[in-house]
């Protein structure tokens, strides 16, 4: 077996069936099918099953299944840390804001800080110039704009935004930085600090940690729901950030095909 055959087949572990009903990029807490029917369901459990269906909907883009298939190269990958850079510079911010918020402050981790290691993977990825090529779309100014009102409106929900992009970072992102390494050529920790979280010694440990913060926080039965509300909405931000990279995923795919193919095809 060639070593591009090898590749491709452990891709496609990684990926597995594509049919399953459960996100493939990892998850927080315990299978929905383990949820469904106990007498006591925490909130964790709540906001792990109630947003499964959103998590695999923001993981059925074509970009993001090209990424768990291994089809990308450093410019749409930069392009994706661009936009991630601006989601984190925003959540962040306002994290920082109100880190002593009643709800914001049970969930405040400074170790958990994306920002500096993306300005890192940045400069790596497009220069010392990094900050003139971070641009605003229309999907990361809708998902900047959302953090920022919630700040200014409702810090509470700021929990769900916090839940969302961490502990998926801690889990999922960890088979992207795999599949990123081996796609992109990429040695050491350069382009790939983001996915590094070298301050958790056990991520495991970690989540374990957070979802007991989750399910202490004092929340109504209304405000519970509203955080698992906007939860589905993070997923749905995410969603719309990978419909917008699609172009750049499908030049990709097209330089991934043999010379002449679309010759051939058109001919």
């Amino acid at each position: 077996m060639t070593e591009a055959k090898k590749n491709a087949q452990i891709d496609r572990e990684k990926v597995s069936n594509e049919n399953t009903t459960e996100p493939r990029t990892g998850r927080v807490d315990a299978p929905l099918a383990t949820v469904r029917g106990k007498d006591e369901v925490t909130f964790a459990q709540r906001l792990r099953a109630e947003t499964a269906q959103a998590h695999r909907f923001a993981e059925s883009t074509n970009f993001v299944k090209g990424i768990l298939k291994g089809v990308m190269d450093l410019e749409s990958f930069a392009n994706m840390q661009a936009g991630m850079y601006l989601v984190y510079e925003a959540l962040e911010a306002e994290l920082d804001r109100h880190k002593d918020h009643p709800l914001v402050s049970r969930v405040y981790f400074p170790v958990l800080s994306r920002k500096a290691a993306l300005e890192e993977d940045l400069e790596f990825l497009y220069g010392e110039d990094w900050q003139s090529k971070v641009r605003s779309t229309p999907a990361r100014q809708e998902y900047v704009d959302r953090i920022h009102w919630l700040g200014d409106n409702d810090p509470d929900l700021l929990v769900a935004h916090s839940y969302t992009r961490y502990l998926g970072d801690l889990s999922g992102g960890q088979v992207i930085a795999k599949i990123a390494r081996r796609s992109l050529g990429l040695e050491g920790p350069d382009g790939l600090r983001f996915f590094d979280f070298e301050k958790i010694d056990s991520a495991k440990a970690f989540k374990d940690e957070y979802r007991s913060r989750l399910n202490n926080l004092p929340l109504s039965d209304l405000r519970a729901s509203e955080i698992i509300d906007e939860a589905k909405q993070v997923f749905a931000l995410n969603q719309r950030l990978f419909e917008e990279l699609e172009g750049s995923w499908i030049r990709t795919l097209a330089n991934c095909l043999p010379l002449g193919f679309n010759r051939r095809k058109r001919a």
